[in-house]
């Protein structure tokens, strides 16, 4: 039987030399022609240093116009490495197409590229939907990889060899990171890899207590392939879904097997100086009790992606007699049996602790929904996680196709799949309407994924609570605020009642950058851009890019996100470093 299956290497293959040419020659007009006519580039630092997504052919070709010939883009070459060659596949949710990586060198460096080609109906040739591009390294700085572990002919120990690099970083680190969670952990592992001498400070006493200061019943509620650490996957036996305490202790072991430079109980004190002469800044840190002068070049704020907690003012509060606290210090549900609960907030931390609070034996649980929510079933997210990092696949591979798609483009094609997802959660939202919940896939129907990057909560993902709340242990009331508590009650904005012995709010944080005033002061921290969300072009704001203040820097995001951009992070310090970047 003769075989209807289109020759996807040939397919790649012509496009890319097209492509190729037309970028060789400089002329923005023909690669534009390359694409659909709403077909999408997306740009990491390979053309101006920044993070660029273009849609449509007209914006292509503006923004190529003055750079093509800069950077000078040549020696393209379809990838050949496993999982990178072409393959047809969907490309979108009613599309089929051919997809592929390649390679490339610039000015700068290598780089590497990802393309999705789908049959314009139009002129009956295969067009790109999207093209991703980004460099990969700076030529003759690459990242330093594997020693060999012998040192100095066999005459020097390792941990003097150790000793002595500590000591150096210590004296004159060129980077300082704020906070040792995963995000600083990943930067610093990174930057080591790129030789950028970087000291890391946290205030906790214990590598991976920001972690174990949560409460106890905390399970991660992604799959372990998407929450592994850089250079450092976990082992085969590893559990899918990492409870709270043993992700503590792996960060601990991952700092020390990445051999990098920490300060626990240590904090920056207000307010760092910064000298745009020298280009240096001036730091005093609390390093255990003493006092320690630090002049770095620059400071990374990886403190999480939200700052303080936030907590609604409600100045009755005082005459409450029972419990009021924030999620980030709940202690578990045992304190709280046979209490009357309320807990404020329908996002993934309401749902663990309404869940963990009617399994320990409170009383009563309600929780409080102010606005919609995304529900979806953490087994449902689990398959889409496989699908993007499976087990066979490395890391970096499943991290570079991940990034490759346009947030727009995938929020597109989100929106226009929406039947399709509440479908998928059928039976997860089953009753949970007949509750009182009010349920959303988002304001245009893009689903939870474009919440994460948009607002970093409005969503919950299903482990439980939900046949708690359909079997009436957890109770819902929804679409008011408290506007006022009495001794043993609050009272809402619609003016009901509910005796509570406990008010928990999982109410969110406030942002990051904000948070930072109180170290940094108004005036720096006023130079800076907004912290996390996205742009009109769907690219991430202020994190892993300049903040608008010389030096200074902000690392956000989940697991998947700080190992993938402490590249682009390491690269764009290292191209100031090296006169190659300008701010």
């Amino acid at each position: 039987m003769v075989s209807l299956q289109p020759d996807t290497t040939a397919i790649a293959s012509a496009w890319l030399e097209e492509f190729s040419t037309a970028l060789t020659a400089g002329d923005a007009g023909a690669t534009a022609e390359c694409f659909l006519e709403a077909g999408y580039l997306r740009d990491v630092l390979v053309f101006t240093w920044r993070n660029r997504t273009l849609s449509g052919r007209a914006r292509i070709a503006a923004y190529l116009n003055d750079t093509l010939k800069t950077v000078a883009v040549r020696d393209t070459a379809l990838d050949t490495r496993p999982y990178l060659t072409p393959e047809l596949g969907p490309v979108t949710h009613v599309a089929a197409g051919v997809s592929s990586g390649f390679t490339f060198e610039t000015t700068v460096g290598p780089g590497q590229g990802y393309f999705s080609l789908v049959m314009d109906a139009a002129v009956g040739e295969w067009k790109a939907l999207m093209v991703f591009m980004t460099l990969t390294d700076i030529r003759g700085h690459e990242e330093s990889g594997a020693e060999t572990g012998v040192y100095g002919g066999h005459t020097l120990a390792w941990h003097d060899v150790h000793r002595l690099r500590r000591n150096e970083i210590e004296r004159n680190p060129h980077v300082l990171i704020i906070g040792a969670g995963q995000t600083g952990l990943n930067v610093g592992a990174r930057f080591k890899q790129m030789n950028i001498p970087t000291l890391i400070v946290d205030a906790n006493p214990r590598v991976g207590d920001n972690w174990r200061q949560r409460y106890p019943t905390l399970t991660l509620h992604t799959i372990k392939t998407h929450h592994t650490m850089l250079y450092q996957a976990y082992p085969d036996n590893w559990p899918i879904y990492t409870p709270r305490d043993k992700l503590a202790d792996w960060l601990e072991h991952y700092a020390i097997s990445q051999d990098l430079v920490i300060w626990t109980n240590s904090h920056p004190l207000p307010t760092p100086q910064y000298d745009p002469t020298s280009k240096r800044w001036t730091v005093l840190i609390d390093h255990a009790g003493s006092l320690v002068t630090l002049n770095p070049a620059h400071i990374v704020i990886a403190a999480g992606t939200a700052g303080r907690p936030y907590t609604p003012s409600i100045p009755s509060s005082s005459l409450f007699s029972g419990t009021i606290l924030h999620a980030a210090a709940y202690p578990g549900g045992q304190p709280f049996i046979g209490l009357r609960t309320l807990v404020v907030g329908a996002g993934n931390s309401s749902a663990d602790i309404c869940q963990d609070l009617a399994f320990q034996g409170a009383k009563e649980v309600t929780m409080l929904q102010r606005s919609a929510t995304c529900v979806v079933s953490s087994a449902n997210v689990a398959k889409k996680l496989e699908a993007i990092w499976p087990a066979n696949v490395p890391t970096e591979i499943a991290d570079f196709k991940a990034q490759a798609e346009p947030y727009l483009l995938l929020r597109k094609i989100g929106s226009a799949s929406t039947e399709e997802m509440w479908e998928e959660e059928r039976e997860t939202h089953r009753g949970l309407r007949e509750a009182g919940l009010k349920l959303t896939m988002g304001e245009d129907g893009s689903g939870q994924y474009p919440m994460i990057f948009e607002r970093f909560g409005g969503y919950w993902l299903d482990v439980g609570v939900a046949d708690q709340i359909r079997s009436g242990r957890v109770k819902i009331k929804q679409g008011v605020e408290i506007a006022r508590f009495t001794e043993d009650s609050v009272i809402f904005t619609d003016g009901t009642s509910l005796q509570v012995d406990v008010v928990i709010y999982a109410t969110s944080y406030e942002s990051v950058r904000d948070t930072m005033r109180g170290l940094f002061g108004d005036e720096t921290i006023d130079q800076t851009s907004v912290v996390w969300g996205t742009d009109d072009e769907g690219e991430l704001n202020g994190c892993f890019c300049p903040s608008g203040h010389p030096g200074l820097w902000f690392a956000a995001g989940d697991f998947g996100i700080s190992r993938f951009y402490s590249k682009q992070l390491a690269l764009e310090i290292k191209a100031i470093e090296l006169g190659l970047l300008v701010l």
